[in-house]
């Protein structure tokens, strides 16, 4: 079955992973998982993965998969860049939509989400928005750099525009960490305090597992993981085509290599 991300993040102990769909064999690996173990998982395409994929994959295969299943399942469309992006897929059935308009000034951030609110709220939609801005380079992005959340910003964002959750950043990246990130478990606890809105932390791939749990008992709520499920993709692409000649065993490596990365996060999973 399909909820909205606010139903998902109301009765969480720690926090929930999110998991960016990224080929066929991700999407079919984590709804194996949601379903033997019954445990609740988000799901995110972004847009540039939502043009790989196909709409027409998204709208009668990935959505009615998900609308059916004994699992509880959020499907998110990740980093959207402008309301009118996000008017199509909630159409198509998206319970959740991130509009990302954290380079923005405010202002203009605050003035355009809203617009986003008022499309999503009457059709039971959620919204996940940022402030700060949270580097690095991921889906053929361009890199950026970190522009860390500011308690005052936040709690001016959310007074003027109460969305289900907030992204922040706060010392987290997307895409490979070319350092050892370093969590500001403090801002994150502060943030937590000024807003009482579930917190979103972006680029999970590479942060260890402890500073992942310190976060989450801290405030965030959901944690994003793409990275990972890309590399696990390309490794058992790799050891497929070296091993054998058949695609199905080259598919088969690559969802194994994809499972393994999810169940390195199985104490957040609550397996």
């Amino acid at each position: 079955m399909l909820v909205n991300l606010a139903e998902m993040l109301s009765r969480v102990p720690l926090a929930r992973m999110a998991f960016n769909v990224t080929s066929v064999e991700a999407f079919a690996v984590l709804v194996d998982i949601a379903e033997r173990h019954q445990v609740p998982l988000i799901l995110q395409i972004s847009p540039r993965y939502l043009d790989d994929l196909g709409s027409d994959f998204v709208r009668k295969f990935v959505i009615p998969r998900l609308q059916s299943s004994p699992a509880r399942f959020t499907l998110h469309l990740d980093h959207a860049p402008s309301p009118s992006a996000i008017a199509a897929v909630i159409d198509w059935g998206f319970t959740s939509v991130m509009y990302d308009g954290s380079l923005l000034p405010l202002d203009d951030n605050i003035r355009l989400t809203q617009e986003v609110l008022d499309l999503a709220r009457p059709r039971g939609v959620s919204v996940e928005a940022e402030i700060g801005h949270v580097g690095g380079a991921e889906d053929g992005a361009e890199a950026s750099r970190l522009q860390l959340t500011s308690v005052e910003s936040a709690r001016a964002f959310v007074s003027a525009c109460p969305v289900d959750a907030l992204a922040v950043a706060v010392g987290n990246a997307h895409g490979l960490y070319q350092a050892p990130p370093h969590l500001r478990i403090d801002r994150i606890r502060a943030i937590r305090d000024a807003v009482r809105v579930p917190l979103v932390l972006h680029g999970g791939t590479g942060i260890p597992l402890s500073d992942l749990l310190a976060a989450a008992q801290a405030g965030i709520k959901k944690i994003n993981i793409g990275t990972d499920l890309k590399q696990a993709w390309l490794k058992g692409a790799r050891r497929g085509v070296a091993q054998y000649q058949e695609v199905d065993q080259v598919r088969a490596l690559m969802r194994e290599e994809i499972y393994a990365a999810i169940m390195k996060y199985q104490v957040l999973l609550e397996l």
